[in-house]
């Protein structure tokens, strides 16, 4: 009798899960009517930056959801949307981002200190474009080519690089922005796009002023150095593997003059590391 039982829920359960899977979703008319007639968008282009320079790709699904009152079950299904439903609100998102002026009460949300017209016009455009960037990266994944996240990347160096934005652009922001798994994170886990994002790094990198990457004193311990290897050149690679060796040497004659088990023990786990290290990983 219960045997009967089970196998009558587990066939109810089954025909519910194949007409969840085979359910299309529209998007309300309210929301779209809530994107057509939203103002005070410094927040959404706000967040969509922050979430787009940080390391958690690019899924602005919760960003959205919560700035335009989304209920958790439709947005969970944004798979199933109906393609022409999904078009129209990808679209009014866009609009809804060219609406966006960023107001003198909330420079400080972007600017560190105060901005020229020039610059705020610049920042304005920059943050509008990673935005549209990143909107279709969420409602086209399949179709992003790795330019569109090259571009996105080029612009946000190109935001944190401006005399006045928030956050400024030094060492660690840029670190931070180019590190190997920054880049695969952005890219969705997709190789060729993490390849070209990579490329696009090094070729920054290479033509900008800076030299964070070429010295021990730039990173916080040695094993974050692979995370940055692809960006360096075989020369500036080696220059670094010299500059952690000398630290080991001298490290070395300290440790032979009073011996430290532990302390061997890590430099040899160290020195491994520094020789293994190649342009590829």
């Amino acid at each position: 009798m219960h045997e009967t039982l089970l196998s009558e829920l587990r066939q109810f359960v089954v025909e519910l899960e194949k007409k969840e899977a085979a359910a299309v979703y529209m998007v309300p008319g309210e929301i779209m009517n809530a994107v057509k007639k939203a103002k005070s968008l410094e927040k959404l282009l706000h967040e969509i930056f922050m979430q787009v320079s940080g390391s958690g790709g690019i899924r602005l699904s919760s960003i959205i959801r919560r700035e335009f009152g989304i209920k958790a079950e439709l947005m969970d299904r944004f798979e199933q949307w109906a393609s022409y439903s999904k078009e129209l609100f990808e679209d009014e998102l866009h609009d809804a981002i060219d609406r966006v002026e960023i107001r003198a009460g909330n420079q400080g949300v972007f600017f560190a200190g105060t901005p020229s017209k020039k610059e705020a016009a610049e920042t304005l455009q920059l943050l509008k474009d990673i935005a549209h960037a990143a909107l279709r990266c969420q409602f086209q994944t399949k179709l992003a080519e790795p330019g569109l996240y090259v571009d996105i990347l080029d612009k946000l160096l190109q935001f944190y690089a401006l005399p006045n934005t928030y956050p400024e652009g030094n060492a660690v922001n840029y670190r931070n922005l180019i590190s190997a798994d920054r880049l695969y994170a952005m890219s969705g886990g997709d190789d060729r796009i993490t390849d070209a994002l990579k490329a696009f790094a090094k070729e920054w990198y290479q033509q900008s002023p800076h030299s964070f990457l070429e010295s021990k004193e730039g990173y916080f311990s040695y094993e974050f150095v692979r995370d940055f290897l692809h960006a360096l050149t075989k020369e500036q690679l080696e220059r670094l593997r010299s500059d952690y060796i000398r630290s080991i040497e001298e490290e070395f004659k300290l440790v032979r003059v009073k011996p430290d088990l532990y302390r061997a023990k890590k430099m040899e786990i160290m020195l491994e590391t520094v020789l293994s290290w190649t342009l590829y990983g």
